[in-house]
């Protein structure tokens, strides 16, 4: 099964690759990224470099092929957590920027901006996180993240323990 897999994959890059005006099949690409996401868990996307480059060939395969195709924002924004989750921080936010541009419509939009907050504080750009989930808290204020991002927004770039110390100051008051 792997062999037929990996072979139809290997088909569907090198039609891809290689001639630009050939659409690779919907169907197969549909199954071969679905058959690789079943593969997957990000703990091995994380630690395997080749694994996560691959599923993102994917993904951007179909996006575009397909970027009117409901699946379109979902694929980029899982190519957007395989960067983050690999350290690729920049490649990750410019991802997530791209589906908020793209399909301001995507169900998903919020959290592609409460994971922008997540990408900026992993990577130790403490202001930018705090702007980035500032928006997120003030574009959706209903959202169910939105009242502990408030709340941590204050603590962003503290060691554990400043952020104790904070903590327990603000329940005295």
């Amino acid at each position: 099964m792997k062999k037929i897999f990996f072979f139809t994959l290997g088909a569907l890059l090198a039609t891809a690759c290689g001639q630009k005006n050939e659409v690779p099949d919907y169907d197969q690409l549909i199954d071969s990224i679905t058959n690789e996401e079943q593969s997957l868990t990000y703990v091995a996307v994380g630690a395997d470099t080749a694994k996560a480059n691959h599923i993102i060939a994917l993904y951007d395969l179909f996006v575009s092929n397909f970027p009117d195709d409901s699946l379109a924002p979902v694929y980029m924004f899982r190519t957007a957590e395989v960067q983050i989750n690999t350290g690729n921080f920049e490649k990750g936010i410019a991802s997530l920027d791209s589906v908020m541009a793209l399909y301001p419509g995507f169900e998903d939009i919020a959290m592609c901006q409460f994971l922008k907050g997540q990408a900026y504080e992993a990577n130790q750009q403490y202001d930018l996180a705090r702007e980035a989930y500032t928006e997120f808290v003030n574009n959706y204020p209903d959202h169910i993240l939105a009242a502990d991002t408030r709340k941590m927004i204050p603590l962003i770039g503290m060691t554990p323990e400043e952020q104790l110390e904070a903590i327990l100051a603000q329940n005295r008051k």
